[in-house]
């Protein structure tokens, strides 16, 4: 209580400290407060879609999501299931590496290249604390004062606020479209994710031909779940522009510290 306290009445001289550009980098969330909404919202997703625990394309989910994890070079605990969805194209990767791809994204990805550019693109999010940093956006603006304490039992948790929270923390089709990550959180999450296939060892010119792919499957109006995010040809084309620079930059890359646990 007294954690939540202290935010709100912190909140307005955060506000009015720092700018609308800054804000979208400010965290006010350790890795440890988010832990049990990450917890929570992963169980509510397997409870929700079942979970695939064997065949090819488990097998490749398992091993896209070692290759992309060891790229990423961090030290998280870690996951990563494959969900029963086929009418959901999508995918995410809660605080602290807890990694979700749904079956219905595979026809979307079409290989384990296409794979590795969804999950780099998640896992980013992840590394780059985008999930905290949402969650600190909604404390300042009172988007999600329900989620201050970010120590919150979500379990508790009215219906409402249970989507509202996990919606804030990134926890994918469910709750994604509530409070979307913003534009330039999208692009950071590309660029960083196209370093991660790179480092794995996948074909980044795959990264632009999936968003092409996603293109296509608004056509006719815009899929719900894509509706708040950019272009996705216009996120096919910086991709294949920055694809040289990348591959260039990331041959002298080294992994610094053991992410496997």
């Amino acid at each position: 209580m007294l954690h939540s306290l202290r935010w709100l009445l912190a909140a307005p001289l955060v506000l009015a400290l720092v700018g609308c550009e800054a804000l979208g980098n400010l965290n006010l969330y350790s890795d440890e407060e988010l832990e049990p909404l990450s917890a929570q919202a992963y169980t509510d997703a397997v409870k929700q879609h079942g979970e695939v625990t064997s065949g090819r394309d488990y097998e490749m989910v398992q091993r896209v999501a070692r290759k992309i994890a060891a790229a990423a070079d961090e030290s998280f605990p870690w996951e990563a299931k494959l969900l029963k969805a086929d009418d959901t194209p999508n995918a995410f990767c809660l605080p602290n590496g807890r990694i979700a791809i749904y079956t219905g994204i595979l026809p979307v990805t079409q290989n384990e290249d296409g794979l590795a550019a969804v999950m780099g693109h998640e896992v980013a999010h992840a590394v780059l604390r985008h999930g905290g940093k949402r969650m600190t956006q909604g404390l300042l603006t009172n988007v999600a004062s329900a989620a201050i304490d970010a120590g919150l039992g979500v379990a508790e948790m009215e219906e409402g606020t249970r989507g509202l929270v996990m919606g804030v923390i990134g926890a994918g089709a469910q709750y994604g479209v509530l409070l979307p990550y913003s534009r330039d959180h999208e692009s950071e999450a590309d660029e960083l994710g196209l370093r991660f296939a790179v480092r794995a060892g996948y074909d980044p010119n795959e990264a632009p031909k999936l968003w092409e792919r996603m293109a296509k499957l608004g056509a006719g109006g815009t899929p719900e779940w894509m509706s708040t995010h950019p272009d996705p040809l216009a996120r096919a084309e910086a991709l294949r522009q920055m694809i040289p620079q990348v591959v260039e930059q990331e041959k002298t890359w080294r992994p610094k510290a053991n992410t496997q646990r």
